[in-house]
């Protein structure tokens, strides 16, 4: 609806959004990207069973949040004081999902920390394996 309402307001100046809100359209445009990537992003785990369903529910909860601040700033362009209200809103909602989550980013970022620690260990021991093969190879042709 206020798609349909940006197309009226277009139609009603002289110039363009672009012209007058070049920012907020531009802001827009690049949440409503965000916003389809992981609307789309998010249903697809959900369905493929890929990774987890946890991630497939924490990238749905960053399509609404992209979706409701598509809303706000198109609130921005039509009537301001409503858009702003929209957005003070929006930031509170923001650092509510920040806070909640928090454990849920830091647990993803300790198991990628320990799956990084492992596979710098396998990488040392197959360097050191394959060290002593070439050195055990080297010496069997020798004539001792």
């Amino acid at each position: 609806m206020l798609g349909v309402l940006l197309q009226l307001k277009q139609g009603a100046g002289t110039k363009s959004l672009f012209d007058t809100d070049y920012q907020t359209i531009v802001i827009l445009i690049v949440v409503l990207i965000v916003y389809n990537g992981s609307l789309i992003g998010g249903t697809y785990i959900r369905h493929a069973h890929l990774i987890n369903s946890d991630l497939g529910k924490f990238m749905s909860k960053i399509s609404l949040l992209f979706g409701a601040l598509a809303l706000g700033l198109e609130l921005v362009i039509l009537v301001p004081a409503l858009g702003v209200a929209a957005l003070l809103f929006w930031l509170i909602w923001f650092v509510g999902f920040v806070v909640y989550s928090y454990p849920y980013v830091e647990t993803l970022f300790t198991k990628a920390v320990g799956a990084f620690e492992k596979l710098k260990e396998y990488l040392k021991n197959m360097i050191i394996a394959c060290c002593f093969t070439m050195n055990s190879e080297d010496r069997t042709g020798l004539p001792s």
